[in-house]
């Protein structure tokens, strides 16, 4: 699953690394050091200068518990940006601005903002020499996480009254075994394939019922399908995660992108490079054929950066737009969240395609590669959805850990359309006369492809089931 990272995931900070040996005024650094506190997401920062080294360490607070987490040290600065990360690579970001320190991770979405406070709250240390203790903590603690940064979803609800009952069970019980449990009976009552729970050998996510899982799938039986109502093979451009064909029928393309994370292995500028690259070569290719229309294949996207998605949609517009709004749950505020933040896509100057897109989704289409779908709803022309909704979960993943060495993650932010619709828990919606079979066992044995199909017809403008959904072709 993607964008779990050490705050959170989505678009670029522009920032350029530099060496930690790189001299910061000292006046600068005064300006930030100090101890801050999160609006939502439960963090603390203390940043602190020691021996002529700077270093921002972190602390994960509820109203139960102040757990110390990571310690990074100064990178570098662009500006009055001052960088913190390890082996001179970017993860976070911190700036002034007024009376607030605001934060962005490398590749994140919107940002986190922190106001000072006086002292470093109370935080006590996360190991007890009683391991039915330290059960009971990490029982507290997974469960005030969720009090105060889970978000009263429409369609996912918390019962509060698990965490008596769970707990008096925990107390007759006191077991590691029936900690993961509890937790992961939680945990799959949500149905949330953000919030999950790890620990040694046990791991368990949420899964909205009725959907799948691509973890559960062999993904290349998939390709035959997609290539042979095509008919015509893929051309990779980064093997098994950006893939195109061109030369259609109806001079249309088709382009797949399987997720928006991990093509380069290294940071998140590598990743944004490879992506951009691949994308230069795929709508090169489109200026070259003259696509007059476009398959996006979004049905197997695993999720990633929300900034690639953006970068996907800037090559696909020729006129700025909206892309989507968030908020992060903070049981501070009177309103229950942080104020919105408001994205929007601007027009790329490298090569893209501005014509008529149809959208290929499903189940399988997860997290960064559901805000892609969302964005790209607000272009002009708007693209056709085809195939099934999405499997709802769009917020960014807040991690946790939890006393005794478990790692908690759960979603804590609120994404909405420029309608102010929210869609986590129940997905993006196909319209009834899109709504095609995908990548089922019998579609798959016999290489057939309906969303494809359906495609192809719906660009061509012809009546839908002109094209078969199985090619009669048997070479493929």
């Amino acid at each position: 699953m993607a964008r779990r990272q050490w705050l959170l995931v989505g678009l670029a900070a522009v920032l350029t690394t530099c060496s930690s040996q790189i001299h910061i005024p000292d006046g600068q650094i005064g300006e930030i050091e100090g101890v801050w506190q999160s609006a939502g997401y439960g963090y603390v920062f203390d940043i602190r200068d020691g021996a002529g080294k700077t270093r921002l360490a972190s602390y994960e607070q509820t109203s139960v518990s102040c757990l110390e987490a990571d310690s990074l040290p100064l990178v570098g600065r662009d500006g009055d940006a001052m960088a913190f990360g390890e082996d001179g690579e970017t993860e976070l970001v911190v700036r002034r601005r007024g009376d607030q320190l605001i934060v962005r991770e490398s590749g994140a979405t919107g940002h986190i903002r922190m106001n000072r406070l006086e002292k470093l709250p109370d935080c006590p240390s996360a190991s007890s020499e009683n391991a039915a203790d330290r059960r009971l903590l990490a029982f507290d603690v997974f469960w005030q996480n969720l009090a105060e940064h889970y978000p009263p979803y429409a369609d996912r609800k918390l019962d509060v009254a698990d965490r008596e009952r769970d707990r008096a069970d925990l107390e007759e019980n006191n077991s590691d075994q029936m900690l993961g449990q509890l937790l992961c009976a939680t945990v799959h009552k949500l149905g949330d394939m953000h919030t999950g729970i790890e620990w040694e050998d046990l791991g368990c996510n949420g899964k909205r019922p009725g959907t799948r899982d691509s973890a559960d799938m062999d993904t290349d039986d998939f390709r035959p399908a997609i290539e042979a109502r095509l008919g015509k093979r893929l051309t990779p451009v980064i093997d098994g995660k950006v893939e195109y064909a061109s030369g259609l029928q109806g001079d249309l393309g088709y382009l797949r992108v399987t997720q928006l994370d991990d093509f380069a292995d290294e940071s998140y500028d590598m990743d944004r490079q490879e992506f951009e690259q691949a994308l230069d070569t795929v709508f090169t290719v489109a200026e070259r054929d003259g696509w007059d229309g476009l398959i996006l294949d979004l049905r197997l996207n695993d999720g990633g950066f929300d900034s690639l998605g953006l970068e996907l949609a800037s090559r696909l517009t020729d006129k700025s737009h909206f892309a989507f709004q968030k908020r992060a749950r903070d049981s501070r505020a009177t309103s229950g969240f942080t104020p919105y933040e408001k994205l929007r896509v601007s027009p790329s100057d490298r090569p893209g395609f501005q014509g008529p897109i149809a959208l290929l989704v499903s189940d399988l289409t997860v997290s960064a590669g559901e805000t892609t779908a969302m964005t790209l709803l607000n272009r002009s022309p708007k693209p056709t959805l085809i195939g099934r909704p999405t499997q709802g979960i769009f917020s960014d993943i807040l991690s946790r850990t939890l006393p005794g060495g478990w790692s908690f993650d759960l979603s804590n932010e609120d994404y909405r359309n420029a309608d102010g619709q929210s869609f986590e828990g129940r997905g993006l919606p196909v319209p009834r006369e899109f709504r095609t079979p995908v990548f089922t066992d019998e579609e798959i044995e016999q290489r057939c492809d309906s969303a494809v199909a359906r495609a192809l017809d719906h660009l061509a403008n012809n009546p839908p089931a002109t094209t078969p959904p199985c090619a009669s072709d048997s070479t493929w």
